[in-house]
């Protein structure tokens, strides 16, 4: 392992994915849910650094689609630099800027400034405690008061069974460095299930734990890869991490999870235990336990303010949102949770009013004569952007720009990053993700290609590439095209339709 890498795994990248917890204007959703004033909420210009960039892909989406952004992103990885900035290049995205620059060096250089967020997802447990000790430092030094840190990890009790495990893939790595990472990670795997079958009884003690050691060995293997073989891995008790943070100043809001404020998946009894709780770090611990946390997204802030009154009414009457799905698709429960009641009703009515196109707070409020100070009406807009298909986006100013940035990003994706089925909508200010096909129809609507189904299909042959049905790649041509057919007209009827209102293409 090369002598730069401190121990994480360099050895291949890690994978291209949009991590939408990282939008500054979610965060401060989310904060603002809590009673919270945060940054990046309205059309302010807003300085971000993002900690552990890895692809890049955030940052360019995030950027490119949020115009009002000065978006620094920084990576110890110079593979990961390199692709990130070809491809803002490619885009000509003027407000990202990349930098290949370790947790050390950002910490002891003055030169960077103050920021009013900064992010880190999957950073934190993955790094040695030196350099978590420069990112708290990064955070005393370099946020903004007032400013919002969003920061991920893995948790107990959550992780803990699964500990004993990850160290035995590690150490087995460890037995046979200068062999490929995928097979040293297959060796893993092969004798997890080896002891399996030996009926281990550390494995039989555990329920789930087999079924969460297959989950992992279908993920890609490039995330179980730095997952289980990097060196530095720690689980933290969130009271730790308060801790960890209150040394750089910052206190704690809420998740970034935000189905974690309504605490849905709880039974009545449960709610009622923590509300006893009176400590809210203790109350948040306690949760933890109930519902075996493994992975927390949380929120810190800066010296924030409380948001109360007639200032949350009108923060919430600004609001804009927007779905990147029909009504009709949208998921009617949550984790095994209904909506019920007059929360139901407003869920509904609020469905068919966003399905026409976005809406402000204010507006939905006025059709639905609903007071702005309604509980009810705020916690089906936390439920449904909390499900992820309803966003709180962009007003409608500066989207011209916006559509000019993401177009640009787009059409770098659609004709040079092949392997990344993401892209930006200046509609909802982030990511919508893509499949293979839906790209290919998209680059044949920008060639404008009257067949589009040949255009796809040639595009498949030249890169050796077949549909795949059932599991296996369909024989002939014609087999390929009459699949091809059927495909893209379910997109042009449905997919399609709503990329072209969220302005993708």
């Amino acid at each position: 392992m090369s002598d730069w890498s401190d121990g994480y795994v360099t050895e291949v990248g890690y994978i291209s994915r949009f991590y939408q917890h990282q939008l500054p204007r979610l965060l401060s959703f989310a904060a603002l849910s809590r009673g919270v004033a945060a940054p990046g909420g309205g059309s302010e210009k807003v300085r971000v650094l993002e900690l552990g960039c890895g692809q890049g892909v955030s940052a360019n989406i995030i950027a490119a689609a949020n115009p009002d952004l000065d978006y620094t992103a920084i990576d110890f990885n110079p593979e990961h630099i390199s692709g990130a900035q070809a491809l803002a290049v490619a885009a000509g995205t003027p407000n990202v800027h990349f930098v290949e620059s370790s947790f050390e060096d950002v910490a002891n250089d003055s030169s960077w400034g103050s920021f009013d967020v900064i992010t880190l997802h999957g950073i934190y447990s993955w790094v040695s405690a030196i350099n978590r000790e420069h990112i708290v430092r990064i955070a005393r030094e370099k946020l903004r008061t007032g400013g919002m840190l969003y920061l991920s990890y893995n948790t107990y009790p959550g992780w803990a069974t699964v500990a004993p495990i990850r160290r035995m893939f590690r150490d087995t790595a460890g037995d046979n460095p200068n062999a490929p990472i995928f097979d040293r990670l297959d060796e893993g795997f092969r004798l997890f299930d080896q002891l399996t079958k030996l009926k281990s009884r550390y494995i039989e003690a555990i329920p789930g734990l087999a079924g969460r050691i297959q989950l992992l060995k279908n993920e890609d293997r490039k995330y179980v890869a730095h997952e289980l073989l990097n060196e530095d891995w720690k689980i933290f008790y969130f009271a730790d991490v308060v801790a960890d943070m209150a040394r750089a100043k910052l206190s704690y809001v809420g998740s970034a999870n935000l189905l974690d404020h309504l605490d849905i998946n709880l039974s009545a009894e449960q709610r009622e235990f923590l509300a006893t709780i009176r400590n809210p770090i203790r109350r948040e611990s306690f949760r933890d336990l109930i519902v075996n946390q493994a992975f927390r997204r949380d929120i810190f802030v800066k010296g924030g303010l409380p948001a109360s009154g007639p200032r949350v009414q009108e923060a919430w009457a600004n609001l804009r949102f927007a779905l990147s799905t029909s009504a009709a698709n949208m998921p009617k429960e949550t984790e095994g949770v209904q909506l019920h009641g007059a929360h139901r009703a407003i869920h509904q009515q609020v469905l068919e009013k966003l399905d026409s196109g976005p809406r402000t707070g204010g507006e939905l409020l006025k059709d639905l004569e609903i007071e702005a100070g309604s509980a009810a009406f705020r916690q089906v807009m936390i439920f449904l952007v909390g499900q992820g298909n309803c966003h709180v986006v962009p007003a409608e100013d500066n989207e011209a720009e916006r559509i000019k940035r993401t177009e640009a990003l787009n059409r770098a994706i659609l004709y040079g990053a092949h392997d990344l089925y993401l892209l930006a909508s200046p509609v909802l200010g982030g990511a919508v993700t893509v499949d293979g096909i839906t790209k290919l129809m998209l680059l044949s609507a920008r060639e404008k290609s009257k067949d589009p189904v040949g255009f796809i299909w040639n595009v498949l042959k030249s890169r050796g590439q077949k549909i795949v049905k059932d599991g296996k790649p369909l024989d002939s041509e014609e087999e390929n095209l009459a699949e091809l057919r059927q495909k893209v007209a379910e997109i042009q009827g449905g997919r399609g339709r709503v990329l072209a209102a969220l302005k993708v293409y």
